[in-house]
């Protein structure tokens, strides 16, 4: 269960029950001072983001070889998918991500990625996500086991860090036997932090400066590759166990047969440890977080989830009824969009949308700005589950984007809207939550709280 309470620094409006939650987040500069724009993207790049943003359809900084910022939907969807082909992530992409993911989907372009991702896909169907759930909530009863005896409070942040981990350790790397537990996650998280201070410190250059240009990998990510080539080696010789690491092993692609080696795949294995792990954690996190803090939403979780399951674990027979479950994600996925901003590189003159676009310019989709437009969404800024519930219109899907869009859309969404409604259902069952402070967010290699989640967690 989860508790709401007074905490500085967020408001709900109104007088009744009902009122909404406003968390905090950063204001909006009203003027466009470009010496202010840099200070503030490399502190935190959604705090330097200017109202136009939140209420244009799209804005370019004023300086030199600036990214053009897309807010329109139309603009979108044209750059996105009607000219997927002509919007590519380009080099500066590749030589950031090359030394992790290798030549796998995340890193990979035109018939390489396409062969690729139609031998993958169906391992992510939505129905063999469903069959993960039971390995998903064991992460999340492990979670509730080791709080009981648990010092108070908790930093709740770091504890669904481990709870994705946990998820990630049993139903992508086989159950850990190759992996040390601790130091596996530790060495994640060390990569990842390298990568998007990387990312920043590079984006300020033309994206042909980075041409032909590779960065060594990180020690972290050696020793992450070295032990899923073990694991892969010692998972060809044994009996399937019917995890994700089975389903990659007899991937092919429809059209030609062709397999994946043991160099691609570990690449994607690689490829869903490091961006499944840190989406999944920091939006679970959020995700109670926002609920603690909104007395209503609280208890209507605690409700449906009890009535659905009639006081007994998750089963991947529930997850159809989890109904405001999935609504409390997805509200979450508006608020805090882990990929909170997308990149691409035009490579040839097009117009988008009536907009021309010329070569080499970088264009980026603010999917944070976007989630939170004045032109698009009533009360953009509060927490509110009921935007997405039955009766409600359909946000378009190139203005309500968590996993992406066009081609490219994230291949893993199904897997992670399943964990996320299986762990969230299963601690709120179980728990009740009271936060502590009101966390402010952080943009990184997502969108992280500002000195964590502190909450105190207690059973009934």
């Amino acid at each position: 269960m989860l508790t709401g309470g007074a905490i500085r620094g967020f408001a709900e409006t109104g007088g009744d029950s009902a009122a909404l939650l406003h968390p905090p987040r950063p204001e909006p500069f009203a003027s466009i001072l470009p010496w202010r724009i840099l200070s503030a993207a490399m502190r935190n790049p959604i705090a330097a983001w200017p109202r136009a943003l939140f209420e244009g359809t799209s804005w370019r900084p004023p300086f030199p070889g600036a990214p053009v910022f897309l807010t329109d939907p139309a603009a979108i969807r044209a750059a996105m998918v009607e000219h997927a082909e002509d919007f590519r992530h380009g080099d500066l992409w590749r030589r950031v991500m090359h030394p992790a993911w290798g030549e796998g989907l995340v890193a990979a372009e035109g018939a390489e990625w396409r062969w690729q991702r139609r031998a993958a896909a169906p391992a992510f169907r939505a129905a063999q996500m469903a069959a993960l759930a039971p390995r998903m909530r064991t992460a999340a009863e492990a979670a509730l086991a080791r709080w009981r005896s648990a010092a108070q409070p908790l930093d709740i942040a770091a504890e669904t860090g481990r709870i994705a981990f946990d998820i990630i350790l049993d139903t992508v790397l086989s159950g850990g036997e190759d992996f040390e537990r601790t130091e596996t996650e530790a060495r994640v998280g060390a990569f990842l932090n390298q990568l998007e201070y990387r990312r920043l410190s590079y984006l300020l250059l033309p994206d042909r400066a980075h041409r032909g240009k590779v960065n060594k990998p990180a020690p972290e990510a050696a020793l992450l590759r070295a032990d899923v080539d073990r694991m892969i080696a010692r998972r060809r010789a044994a009996a399937p166990r019917g995890d994700l690491v089975d389903l990659l092993l007899d991937a092919t692609d429809p059209e030609t047969g062709r397999p994946m080696d043991d160099g691609l795949l570990r690449d994607n294995l690689l490829g869903f440890i490091l961006a499944g792990h840190e989406t999944s954690a920091v939006t679970l996190g959020w995700a109670l977080w926002l609920a603690a803090a909104h007395a209503p939403t609280a208890r209507r979780l605690r409700a449906e989830v009890e009535t659905v399951t009639g006081g007994g674990p998750v089963e991947p027979c529930h997850l159809e009824g989890l109904a405001f479950t999935r609504q409390v994600i997805q509200e979450t996925l508006r608020l805090y969009p882990p990929g909170y901003q997308l990149t691409r590189v035009c490579t040839r003159d097009t117009q988008v949308d009536g907009r021309r676009i010329r070569a080499g310019t970088r264009i980026l989709i603010p999917v944070y700005a976007l989630h939170r437009h004045r032109g698009h969404w009533r009360d953009p800024d509060a927490f509110d589950p009921d935007r997405f519930g039955p009766g409600m219109p359909v946000p378009d899907r190139h203005l309500y984007m968590p996993f992406g869009a066009g081609p490219r859309v994230c291949l893993g969404a199904a897997f992670a809207m399943t964990e996320l409604v299986v762990a969230l259902a299963t601690l709120v069952r179980a728990a009740r939550f009271t936060p502590l402070s009101a966390p402010f967010p952080i943009a990184g290699t997502s969108i992280r709280p500002d000195g964590g989640l502190p909450m105190r967690v207690e059973f009934a």
